[in-house]
């Protein structure tokens, strides 16, 4: 009886274990909620989120309390809907309000920190990425990463902030997940340096832009170490409307 009590015991610890490292990621930029018939339907974004129930949320072009978007506290009404921790991680000042990156949690938020991109032409916009670390059940601890990379056609800003996050992640020692919308295709030099320290969990996944009729592929979920993860799910999320872009979904298990 005792030696079927503990081997109960630990078949349903190694269960659990199991369970708990399991991180189901969404990265979606969300085009300051506005969909792409030109109407505000924050709803719409929230839809996704709830239809696709993940862990993580990496969110671009956030707006917080901003003039265009009727004072509203995007990411605050998201989670509110949601039932996640957030945290916002601000570009730039913009129309009575802020502008940038934000992030859903389902895990409670042990730190944050937002880290500014360079950009050398005068007068682009800014760009940052939000960094959180979470603590998962059985706490093991996870950074997470929303960013949103140039724009431009020239490549010369969008390669800096690669190389950025790629030194900023190189020695660190707590698994990594990156996401976000790159503005670059996967054969791009600033998708290439990326991958020199990140693994992409989304390889294998088509065109995520834009949204009604995508031709291009500029949304992703990286991770970093490769030998701590394995990734057992991804896939672009059949919605043409509540945004420009198509979401994107990957599910990862922790070693």
């Amino acid at each position: 009886m005792k030696k079927l009590l503990l081997l109960t015991v630990i078949w349903l610890t190694g269960f659990s274990l199991t369970a708990q490292q399991k991180v189901k990621v969404l990265t979606y930029n969300i085009h300051h909620g506005e969909n792409i018939k030109g109407v505000l339907d924050l709803q719409g974004i929230a839809n996704v989120i709830l239809a696709t129930n993940p862990d993580l949320v990496a969110l671009q072009e956030v707006d917080s309390a901003t003039q265009r978007t009727k004072h509203t506290d995007q990411l605050k009404e998201l989670a509110s809907i949601t039932g996640m921790y957030t945290y916002f991680a601000k570009a730039m000042d913009f129309d009575g309000g802020g502008y940038g990156t934000g992030i859903l949690s389902r895990f409670p938020i042990t730190e944050a920190v937002t880290v500014p991109l360079p950009s050398a032409k005068p007068g682009t916009e800014p760009r940052v990425a939000g960094v959180i670390t979470v603590k998962l059940p059985g706490d093991s601890l996870l950074r997470f990463v929303s960013t949103h990379l140039d724009s431009e056609k020239h490549a010369g800003d969008r390669i800096a902030q690669a190389i950025t996050l790629a030194e900023y992640f190189r020695e660190t020692q707590t698994p990594v997940i990156l996401a976000g919308d790159f503005n670059a295709t996967p054969n791009a030099k600033e998708i290439q340096i990326l991958k020199k320290i990140f693994t992409d969990a989304t390889a294998q996944m088509g065109p995520t832009f834009p949204a009604d009729s995508p031709r291009v592929k500029l949304d992703y979920i990286m991770y970093h170490p490769k030998h701590h993860w394995n990734v057992t799910g991804a896939r672009v999320i059949e919605e043409a409307v509540a945004s420009d872009h198509r979401p994107l979904l990957s599910d990862l298990e922790l070693k």
